[in-house]
């Protein structure tokens, strides 16, 4: 599909995840409430799960027990890392060989998987009230949250529109932690811009008990998160979209070069050598452990690991502040959501529904977001005085945390176009940013070579 000038902008979920829904998600019917839900409807059977290592997953593991109680259903699960867990859950769902009844995914990764036949519309299920409660109640998630579940399945249009193919169960946007005692002894503000942030990257260094601390830390990986997560958050401050509103590519925009050149000098001035190379899991930990002063631009759900002194050296010494603002004064926001799906392929959809139903239950995502599960995707458990009294204590002040999280989910959006080869475009982009940081051309060139191959994936 050639995009071409005056082309529609794509159809994505606009504006902050706290915003009005879209049409299609409030026009969901309330369930009828004349059959009761048969929560042992698929008793004796067994499903198996595919997770990705994610504070979600800490929090849900002690409480499967809970659910073979409620159904008689037993859990089976793998749990790998991001990048080997796509890639064999890929494989599975290819092949058609339904080893995974339920699997973690998100809006990005399911623009493939719904292309390709391999997900299990949801819509029935929830209509059905012997397999739904009416106390499910669809009208408590966040209404962009849900309705990045749903797609026409048309290429760079149609997100929040047709059917459902999963089901929220985290989100996060992307915000600064910062260490308030090391930036009052170096005498710097938390910045408000990122030209701020660029002045003061060359004296974010300083002795702590166990030898130097570094400036910043951030993922820095060359995969598709890359453009379209915390660098991708700089970049939409920037003004920078993949797609401007005549369909054009921006990957190698004035602005998009302006991005990267200023993220690749922040990274030299502020970051040890191996930034290059660094994950999301290791982006965390390094902050958490005392390496760094700041962490840049990473998931706001990592506050619970931060806080924590059982997995925090520093959760006496952490604050929270909103991204900066971009040169023209705008803040904008990547947003990941991730969700669980069911497989087309499953071997007992029935008994996949009913965990589904029961893991994205308000009292359940009460527990989670208590263990650790945050952001929540129900407005309720937002609301639930123990997360909110959980969530008041972040930070260098009361309310820290959550007054960044709110500034920060007020601008988040899905700003990129669905397709279902959108991953492979983004590794792309993620790989001309890498080769511009290790001295392998320059920014501009590295950009528009991307750009050039990445028109070509999405041309017929």
């Amino acid at each position: 599909m050639q995009l071409k000038a005056g082309a529609p902008r794509p159809n994505l979920i606009a504006g902050g995840l706290f915003a009005a829904a879209l049409a299609a998600s409030t026009a969901l019917a309330p369930l009828p409430a004349a059959a009761e839900t048969n929560w042992r409807a698929a008793e004796g059977s067994t499903i198996n799960l595919l997770l990705i290592s994610h504070p979600f997953v800490d929090s849900l593991k002690p409480l499967l027990p809970e659910f073979t109680e409620k159904t008689g259903i037993k859990v089976t699960f793998e749990e790998l890392a991001e990048q080997p867990g796509f890639e064999k859950l890929l494989a599975d769902l290819s092949s058609k060989t339904g080893s995974y009844d339920v699997f973690m995914t998100s809006p990005l990764n399911n623009w493939q998987y719904a292309t390709g036949g391999w997900l299990e519309p949801l819509d029935d299920y929830i209509a059905d009230p012997k397999l739904t409660a009416a106390d499910y109640d669809l009208a408590d998630f966040i209404p962009g949250v849900l309705a990045s579940g749903r797609w026409t399945l048309e290429p760079l249009k149609g997100v929040g529109e047709g059917k459902l193919w999963a089901l929220p169960i985290n989100f996060e946007s992307y915000q600064l932690a910062y260490r308030p005692s090391l930036m009052k002894k170096l005498g710097l503000e938390v910045p408000k811009t990122y030209a701020e942030l660029l002045a003061m990257a060359d004296k974010l260094k300083t002795d702590g008990p166990n030898g130097p601390v570094n400036g910043i830390i951030t993922r820095f990986d060359h995969y598709w998160d890359l453009p379209y997560l915390t660098f991708g958050t700089m970049l939409q401050s920037y003004g920078v979209e993949m797609l401007d509103a005549d369909g054009k590519l921006q990957i190698c925009s004035p602005a998009s070069i302006q991005a990267t050149e200023d993220f690749i000098t922040l990274i030299k001035k502020a970051s040890p050598p191996d930034a290059g190379a660094f994950t999301w899991d290791q982006a965390m930990q390094g902050f958490a452990s005392g390496q760094y002063i700041m962490s840049f631009n990473e998931a706001n759900l990592f506050a619970p690991v931060y806080e924590d002194p059982k997995q925090s050296s520093i959760s006496d010494d952490v604050g929270y502040a909103p991204t900066p603002l971009g040169p023209d004064g705008k803040r904008a926001a990547a947003a990941w959501i991730w969700s669980l799906s069911m497989n087309s392929a499953a071997k007992n959809k029935t008994a996949a529904w009913l965990f589904l139903e029961w893991v994205t239950s308000k009292d359940v995502s009460v527990k989670t977001a208590l263990a650790g599960n945050m952001n929540p995707v129900r407005k309720s458990v937002w609301d639930d005085p123990k997360v909110t009294a959980l969530m008041e204590s972040w930070g260098e002040t009361p309310g820290q945390y959550v007054a960044a999280a709110k500034t920060e989910a007020e601008v988040a959006a899905l700003r990129f176009p669905p397709h279902p080869e959108l991953t492979r475009m983004l590794d792309r982009w993620a790989e001309a940013i890498q080769q511009s940081y290790f001295g392998q051309g320059d920014v501009k060139t590295n950009l528009c070579a991307a750009q050039d191959d990445i028109q070509a994936m999405i041309a017929p």
